[in-house]
């Protein structure tokens, strides 16, 4: 073999060990991020643990089919001037980055999580709208198949006097979760039969639609009943809803339903206008609720929008009212009457019944409401106010072990207007029947997740530290460009 040939060979050989090692290193980087995207993780080293979810999130979450993964999406916006939407935007994302990161399956993500702006990404924003009705900012929708659920920002996220002091995310996201990958969902059932207003009325002024749409957002069924061809309330009836009954009901109704609260831990919401003659209150009296015939009359401004339009501020002390009173949030609503709380007799241990809000205190509840005169507070025959305006009532049941199981659950509202078309756009009304509902559902509370405190930092210092930080952050930089330039110097000479 001559020497040229034997060079020939020796360089075949080199350029081939080359291109091996460039193989074999592209490999070895293939491998690494294989490995890395399959089996890598993250350690929250935050004081408090303030992004690592709990275990119980955890192992929901792990347990979303694969063939229904989870979408999220999310219509804050990311570049507003308002402090408390830059707050919110802030623990929503950054939360939701680690549902996606406990969400990794096989390569891929069972959560998603996609950001849209309402007021720049006009396409995709009448889309949501014209497909879930989202048309306002701040929404988070949670969903999953053919099932969806839509958080609010006041749901998640808790406000005094416009900062943030506690982030509840965590629980309401990993309740969304689980209810949206759920096969079945829950119903709630509208009373029928004593011309109460329907789910599919459509009208401004007393329909339900607009309420039934947000219901459905939720993952709801929505279904009519009329107990006087039915034995029995539903076994799988979530909430009875009895709205704005023009009638009274069967006493055979009221057996049904009072064994349906009693015997069943049942949960009912009823809502009636003034002047409507009813004969709820053997029922109702059972729970420490009594309906009088008669207005609430409003002179103060304040808990005025209009003539005819009432501004509800006044909230009592309910876990339902709790968002609304810490967002200073108002409730609209039209006539109204009184709901009274009343001791039942014989005194219940087990009952519990608080008012939820109230008119103001230079209101008053008339009872010559009914006579053509101009409304006049009349001692002896009238209430001065604050009176009461809706009452939640609750029973426990006890067992022989002595542990409170929960058990029925009777909401009333003296007004069907706070649901209507036209007042349920409202933000204080439409929280206050989700709240109401999750209050009887006991949503969210299942999960034994606290809300996260708000922390916020605030470095003070004087302009002459300010001088001194910077001249020290200054000063490890500028020693190293200066010795960059000597060895350079020393080099050129």
């Amino acid at each position: 073999m001559s020497k040229w040939e034997s060079y020939q060979f020796a360089n075949r050989l080199k350029i081939a060990n080359h291109w091996l090692q460039v193989l074999l290193i592209f490999t070895l980087i293939v491998g690494i991020n294989y490995l890395a995207v399959r089996n890598f993780h993250r350690y929250d080293l935050t004081e408090n643990n303030r992004y690592a979810l709990s275990p119980e999130t955890c192992a929901y979450v792990q347990e979303i089919n694969i063939n229904n993964p989870v979408q999220v999406i999310i219509t804050i916006p990311k570049s507003s001037q308002r402090k408390e939407e830059q707050t919110l935007y802030r623990y929503v994302t950054q939360l939701l980055q680690e549902y996606v990161y406990e969400s990794r399956k096989d390569g891929g993500f069972l959560i998603n999580v996609e950001h849209v702006d309402i007021f720049t990404d006009l396409a995709r924003a009448d889309e949501l709208s014209r497909q879930y009705g989202i048309a306002q900012p701040n929404s988070i929708l949670v969903l999953s198949g053919s099932n969806s659920r839509l958080i609010r920002g006041d749901e998640v996220m808790t406000f005094e006097d416009g900062n943030a002091v506690s982030f509840n995310g965590e629980a309401v996201f990993t309740s969304a979760i689980m209810e949206v990958t759920q096969e079945s969902s829950q119903k709630l059932y509208f009373l029928r039969g004593h011309e109460e207003v329907q789910p599919t009325d459509t009208s401004p002024q007393v329909g339900l639609s607009e309420l039934v749409k947000q219901v459905k957002l939720r993952n709801f069924q929505v279904e009519s009943l009329d107990l006087t061809v039915q034995e029995q309330v539903p076994s799988d009836a979530a909430v009875l809803v009895i709205a704005d009954p023009k009638g009274p009901l069967l006493t055979s109704e009221l057996d049904k339903i009072r064994s349906y609260l009693t015997d069943r831990a049942g949960k009912v919401m009823i809502w009636v206008r003034p002047g409507v003659e009813t004969n709820l209150y053997p029922l109702i009296s059972n729970w420490g609720i009594r309906l009088s015939d008669q207005v609430i009359i409003e002179p103060d401004p304040g808990f005025q929008e209009s003539k005819n339009t009432l501004l509800i501020r006044n909230f009592g002390e309910h876990e339902i009212m709790e968002s609304l009173f810490q967002n200073q949030t108002y409730i609209m609503t039209g006539w109204t009457r009184p709901v009274y709380p009343v001791a039942p007799d014989p005194v219940d241990e087990r009952l519990s019944f608080i008012p939820l809000f109230a008119s103001s205190a230079k209101s008053w509840s008339e009872s010559a409401y009914r006579e053509s005169v101009t409304p006049q507070y009349t001692p002896g025959a009238d209430i001065m106010g604050p009176v009461p305006l809706a009452i939640a009532s609750e029973r426990k049941a006890s067992s022989q072990l002595g542990i409170k199981v929960p058990g029925g659950k009777l909401v009333v509202f003296g007004s069907p207007d706070l649901f209507s078309n036209n007042n349920i756009s409202s933000l204080g009304n439409v929280s206050l029947f989700f709240n109401t509902l999750n209050w009887m559902l006991e949503k969210d509370q299942l999960l034994i997740i606290p809300p996260r405190p708000v922390e916020t930092y605030q470095l003070v210092i004087s302009q002459d530290q300010l001088r001194r930080v910077g001249l020290l952050f200054l000063a490890v930089p500028g020693v190293v460009a200066l010795l960059g330039f000597v060895v350079y110097w020393v080099r050129q000479s």
